[in-house]
């Protein structure tokens, strides 16, 4: 399953992730990684310095995410700066909006 806007996929189903009572806040593309981490953590009663590995691969993914988010959000802050300095200098606004492939 593929998420708008997003480089990685989908990869824990709805039904894993109810399974595995992960909360609704935490399900994005790194939930197939906070499975197993929540299942260490239980098994090893949340003692800080075991599952270091899975917590690791976990929060990198979602280091990851974020910074994705955040590169696109500059992305669409420049856009509309563009907008704005051509609408100071008299240009209009070009109606038909340029394509991907165009």
């Amino acid at each position: 399953m593929e998420v708008e806007g997003s480089s990685k996929p989908m990869i824990a189903t709805q039904a894993e992730m109810v399974e595995a009572r992960v909360p609704i806040s935490y399900r994005d593309q790194c939930a197939h990684l906070l499975i197993p981490l929540n299942k260490c953590r239980q098994a090893e009663f949340y003692l800080p310095w075991k599952c270091e590995n899975e917590r690791h691969v976990y929060e990198k993914c979602e280091y990851e995410l974020v910074m994705e988010r955040m590169l696109k959000m500059q992305k669409v802050r420049e856009e509309e700066a563009k907008l704005k300095q051509a609408q100071k200098q008299g240009i209009p606004i070009p109606l038909i909006p340029k394509t991907a492939n165009a």
